[in-house]
Parts: structure tokens; sequence; C-alpha cells
């Protein structure tokens, strides 16, 4: 196709803003209200006893609806203390002059025998590691592998075999849960590769986007909410609206009115959405479910609902759809109506089946480039050992590895209060607004009078992504709440995580105790010991050149948020000699430490930015990552009570990948740490349980939450006495 006839498809079938109303009113004719009568066929009613909707005949004039009995829709079951800073700091000025005595020898024993250097060599190590011996722990074993034998079939079959290759052999010998999946889900690596080479070799035509589809699966199979693979692709579609399941039905639970206004779609928030494209709703929600790989199936239901209406092949969705959608929606009246409406619909650009090229080298086997930092496509070279290039490399996200496409969504509906990391959530307002942050502020904070006449905080957390503003902003939040109210709620619904470290800035303000972290189960390899290495070795330099290095901002006070002390840095050292020594006694996967050594939170430095009443936290299905790291770490501090759905279970730090190909991989993530709660259970797959359990109910969808209202205030009531009754 030539450019300008792409660009024609593209403007006729993208649909934006107030153009979509009007292209709507042009495919379905006049609206007409459900309470009125029926124009020109755009809204036809369908008899309330009609439980399902048959085949619609789509004509450019009319909807012809078939009134043939149906079967009724069938419900869908949504099934060690730390060191001060003064002691911090002599210990790490005693290694370093420990270690630069070492280096002067060296530099006198230029002519010393092969014997002296390496005896050198290993004091230097022993000063750099503590004389850490090897933790005790049974690392998991790395079987030795031996790259397949040259693939069968055409060249581009081969190159595919090549590019499936590298994505298993990352889950091989990089994915930490391995093991975990293996018990829980019966994974078979082996087994899985097999299966797709043996789809790709059947199939002598196969396209890009075939064997996109079929990685997607493979990936998928991991049961790993982090793993994730994505492709360049410009091809999507959405629809203006959101559907939301609750006991078995499924109702509209947001309305883009600018694109369709009610006198062009009379229908409102609560109503219910019987059947989507000739299928019963819960069964269209299912299908995609199903796709996800069966990993906690509340969360797939919920992902489901959002793919529903916004489908992106970048994300690896089978079908893009193009052209209108039929509904059926069960109005106020209790009548059914058959919709018809277009997609918003954006084509693909991006060329596909492109020939693949060959120099020769057809064997499998050169692995993608590990990345430390999102968006790098090469390992990152340090330009000097400086420690904030060190530290920068540590701050690692803990966030779900589609959050880029879930921003890119967010920008699509900035007022839908279902979408991940919203800044406003669908948890309704509490009570009678007594103060309230102002729109453009980080948070959307605000402080309400209970029905008792109490003063409660509240604020919202949509996500873990944020630095040192965001964490200052909050500090003086909960300074306020502290002096002015008796509880908190903290709503991170729909939270897809972020760094760690900005994490545990704001875990500081919600206590005056420290709190435990998780434990991790790491994997580490030669490119973590180079780090740990380069971060012993910058440690080691002269106090002089350090303190030049500060005073000229070469170091800062704090990364996203979180104090950069003495303390800190102790810990970090600790953590480096942890991988050093591990990797040096042949541990891969380590046994469980504290990721980057921090093994609690201390509590923010000044104490009126503590908050140290009862907190209430609200959770749902879609909290992903830190948004499961987040009430794990409150709730086995006993420092929160936990309330709603439990969280995703997607438990481990991740790291991006970029593999070398020719079929539209753009990037591959992998989880490559396992976490532990307190009592030595994985957050992976499990997630975070809460203390009082509530999912949506049909009436808040229909009455704007007002079950879950109440519910939170019974909650709060038994959180504000429990605090006041002497234990």
């Amino acid at each position: 196709m030539k450019l300008s006839g792409v660009l024609a498809v593209s403007l006729s079938a993208s649909i934006p803003g107030g153009a979509f109303a009007q292209n709507l009113a042009g495919a379905v004719g006049p609206a007409a209200s459900p309470q009125g009568s029926v124009a020109s066929g755009a809204v036809q009613t369908v008899p309330s006893g009609l439980g399902a909707l048959a085949p619609l005949s789509l004509s450019a004039a009319s909807i012809t609806p078939s009134l043939t009995p149906a079967p009724g829709v069938t419900p869908v079951a949504i099934p060690a203390a730390a060191q001060p800073p003064t002691v911090a700091s002599l210990q790490i000025e005693k290694m370093t002059g420990k270690v630069g005595t070492f280096f002067k020898a060296a530099e006198t024993a230029g002519n010393a025998s092969p014997e002296s250097s390496q005896s050198l060599a290993s004091q230097v190590f022993g000063a750099l590691t503590g004389g850490q011996a090897a933790t005790e722990g049974v690392p998991a074993e790395v079987p030795g592998r031996e790259a397949p034998a040259a693939p069968r079939g055409t060249l581009t079959q081969q190159k595919m075999i090549r590019a499936l290759y590298q994505v298993a052999a990352i889950f091989s010998e990089q994915y930490a849960p391995i093991d975990w999946k293996r018990e829980r889900f019966s994974v078979d690596l082996k087994r899985e590769y097999d299966k797709v080479q043996a789809a790709i070799l059947a199939h002598p035509q196969i396209t890009t986007r075939e064997f996109q589809d079929l990685l997607t699966a493979f990936v998928a199979g991991m049961h790993d909410y982090h793993v994730s693979i994505s492709y360049n692709s410009t091809e999507r579609a959405r629809l203006p609206f959101l559907v939301i399941g609750a006991e078995g039905k499924h109702f509209l639970a947001y309305i883009d009115r600018e694109k369709l206004p009610l006198k062009l779609f009379p229908f409102r928030v609560g109503d219910e959405v019987v059947a989507f494209d000739g299928k019963p709703t819960a069964e269209a929600v299912n299908n995609l479910a199903a796709q996800l790989g069966g990993n906690t199936a509340a969360t797939d239901l919920r992902l489901a609902e959002i793919f529903l209406t916004n489908r992106r092949r970048s994300r690896g969705d089978t079908d893009i759809p193009n052209g209108n959608v039929v509904l059926g929606i069960r109005g106020r009246d209790g009548k059914l109506y058959k919709i018809r409406m277009p997609w918003d619909y954006t084509p693909e650009l991006i060329p596909q089946d492109v020939p693949v090229r060959d120099a020769g080298l057809l064997e499998p086997g050169a692995l993608g480039t590990e990345t430390w930092e999102e968006g790098a496509e090469t390992a990152p070279r340090l330009p000097a050992a400086k420690l904030k290039s060190l530290l920068d490399r540590a701050f690692t996200d803990a966030s779900h590895p589609l959050a880029r496409l879930f921003a890119d969504m967010r920008s699509d509906d900035s007022s839908n209060p279902f979408m991940m990391g919203a800044r406003k959530s669908f948890v309704p307002r509490l009570g009678t607004i007594l103060w309230e942050t102002k729109e453009d502020d980080a948070f959307h904070a605000y402080i309400f009078k209970t029905p008792d006449g109490r003063k409660v905080g509240f604020i919202r957390i949509p996500s873990y992504e944020g630095g040192a503003a965001e964490v200052a902003r909050f500090a003086k939040i909960m300074a306020k709440f502290q002096k002015e109210t008796s509880a908190l709620v903290i709503d991170q619904v729909s939270n897809p995580g972020g760094a760690i470290f900005y994490l545990y800035a704001l875990a500081s303000h919600l206590t005056d105790k420290t709190l435990l972290t998780p434990r991790h189960r790491v994997i580490i390899g030669e490119s973590d010991a180079q780090w740990a290495a380069d971060l012993l070795l910058e440690l080691a330099r002269p106090q002089k050149d350090r303190a030049a290095a500060k005073a000229s901002s070469e170091e800062a006070d704090e990364w996203t948020g979180y104090p950069v002390t003495p303390k800190f840095i102790l810990l970090m050292l600790r953590f480096a000699q942890f991988i050093l020594a591990q990797l040096e006694a042949g541990h891969r996967f380590t046994p469980p430490t504290h990721l980057w050594g921090v093994d609690d939170i201390d509590p923010a430095p000044r104490a009126e930015e503590r908050y140290t009443k009862p907190i209430l936290l609200l959770t749902n299905a879609l909290d992903f990552s830190g948004g499961d790291f987040f009430p794990a770490i409150l709730q086995d501090n006993t420092r929160a009570t936990v309330m709603g759905v439990r969280t995703s279970g997607a438990g481990g730090a991740v790291k991006p990948y970029s593999l070398p190909n020719q079929f539209g991989i753009e990037r591959l993530s992998a989880t490559w740490t396992i976490a532990l709660r307190a009592d030595g259970q994985p957050i992976e797959n499990l997630g975070v349980t809460p203390d009082i359990a509530y999912d949506f109910t049909a009436k808040d969808l229909r009455t704007g939450f007002a079950e879950y209202r109440h519910a939170i205030l019974k909650a709060l009531t038994s959180l504000i006495a429990n605090e006041q009754t002497p234990h």
C-alpha cells in the first residue's frame, strides 16, 4: 500500500474527539431514549425476556435484529539491626584505608613473583569483601546446555527459531522463579520450546504476526505478570467506554461523554451490557482472560475487562478489530437495546513480513543484551566508577512491564477512574470534605468527616513512580494528617508499581518504628559481579576525592526520594560483598537476602512527618509489583489493615532485555528475583490477601459504590475503636 493510501485509511478510520460521535451518528442513525420510541433503527429494543442477542445483520442503512429466542447469558465465576551512621562511616573509612595500603604495596611489587601477585590480589579481594565466606544456601542447579543443532526449514523459519531460542534461554538462565513455576504450574520450558519450534517448522509460509502470536503464548506460559513481550506496532482499536463485571453480570462502569454524549448514547454507568459482538459479555471477557496465562483468575478477568474495549497489537493482542461492534445493553427501563458502534481504529504503519537478512551465521545462541536501565539498548558502560552512576543502576523498577503502555492508555482516557495508575480512582468520596489538595498536586488527598463526626485522612497513591519532590509532598500531607485526623485511608487500587526505593521512602512516613522488608532470592551473574566490584572500588577511593565529587554534585543525598546515608552505603557495600562471595562459591541463584542490602525501612527523619495512627489500605486485583510489596510490608509489620481483593502476585524485581531480531520484537521483561515475605511465603502468584475481603457488587456499579463506601466507613470505625481500647 502506498503511504498516501495508508494515511487515507488512518484519517477515515481513526476517529478522534468529537469526530467519533459524528461517525457513530452516521453509522447508527439518530439515537433514541430507552424510555422513548426507537428512531431509524439505531437503538433497537428486544423483548425483555430475551436473555442473549442473536447474530445481527449489519447493513449500512439499518440494524435488523433476529428475534429468535436464545439461551440466557451464563454467569462467569470470578473465580539484623543496622549500625548507626557514625559507625557505618568509620567502617567504610577503615575499609578504604586497608585497601589503600594494599594498593601502595602493589606499586612497589612490579617485579614480584606470580605467587606474590596472586597473594596480594587475594588480600585486596578479602578487604573488599570483608573476608566474607559464601553464605549457606542451596543454589538452583543450572544444567549445562548445548546449542541446538541448526534448525531445518526456510531462512525465515530458522531466524524465527533463533529468536525463540533467545527468549527461552533468558528464562532458562536469567529467570528467578523457574523452580517455583515448575512446582506450582508444572511449567516445562523445554517442552514448550519444542512445541513452538514444531509449530514454526510446520508452517513454511509463517508470517511475522503468526510468529509473534506463538511467542506471546510462550511468554504467557510463565504465569508471571512481570514477564512480558512487546512488539513494534501502531495498530490499535478502542471504544469510549469500560465494562466491569460483578456477580456474574457486566455493567457500564465508565463512559467518555466527550465521544459519547448522552443524546447520542442514552445509557448510563450501571446499565448492564448483556452482549458484546454477538457473544454474551461474560464469554467475550473470559475468552480474552484465557490468553493471559492463567496466573491469578481475578486479575486475569479484570485485565480482560480493560482489554475488551482497548486492543493493542504492541501488547500482543491477536485480533485488532476494525469496523463496527454490536452491543446489547439493558436499559434502566428493563428493555434490551441493540447498538452498533464503530471502533476507533488506528491501522498498522510498520511494514510486515520484510524478507530476513543473513550473513551466514544461522546458529541460535547469541543472547540478547541484558540491560539495567529502562529504554537502554545495550549494557551500559560506566564513564567512570562514580558512586552516583553505580547507585543509579541499583534503583531497579518493580513496575509492571507494560507500565508504559498503561500510561499511553491513560492519555487516551485521562478521566477514566478505572485506568491503571489514574490520579483519581473509582473509590468514592467517603464523607464531607473539609480540606483537599488541588488538581495539579502530585497526590489526590483530602480530610473528611465521618458520620460520627471524626476527621479522617484520605490519600491516593496511583503508582510508585516518583522522586524527591513527590516524597517531600507526601511528607507534608502526612504531617497535616498526623495533626488533624484520627485515621488514614490509603487508596492504592489499580497500582502498576514502580521504583522500590520510592516505595520505601513513602513507607518511612507511615511509621515511628522500623519496618522489615521482604527478602529475595536473586539470579546473579558476571554483570552483577562487575557492578559489585565497581561499587567496592569506588568506595575505596581516597576520602578527599569522594568529598570533591560530592561537592561538585556528582553524588547526591537521595535517589527517588530515598536518603543515601552512611548506613545505606554500608548496606549496599554488604550486598556487593554478598554478590561477589556467592558467585565465587559457584552460586548463581542466591539464598534469601535483602535486595540491595536494605533489611529495614527507618522512620522518616522528622518525627512530625510520620503518621502513627490507624491505617486502612485499599487494594484490588490490579495491584502489581510495588502494589504487591507495599501492602505486604505494611501487613507483615502490622502497620495497616488491608481491605479489598487479593493483589496480583507480581513478586520480584524486573529486568528488561533487548533481543536482536527481525520480527518486530521490541522488548522482553523477566523477573530476576523472587521475594519472600516474613513467613517465608513468596509474593509471586500468591499476592497479598486482605484482612477484610471486599469486591465490587452489582449494586456498587449501579449506585456509585455506595456499598463499598459503607464497608470502608465500617472498617474505619472498628480500627479507631480498637486503637482507643486499652491493650
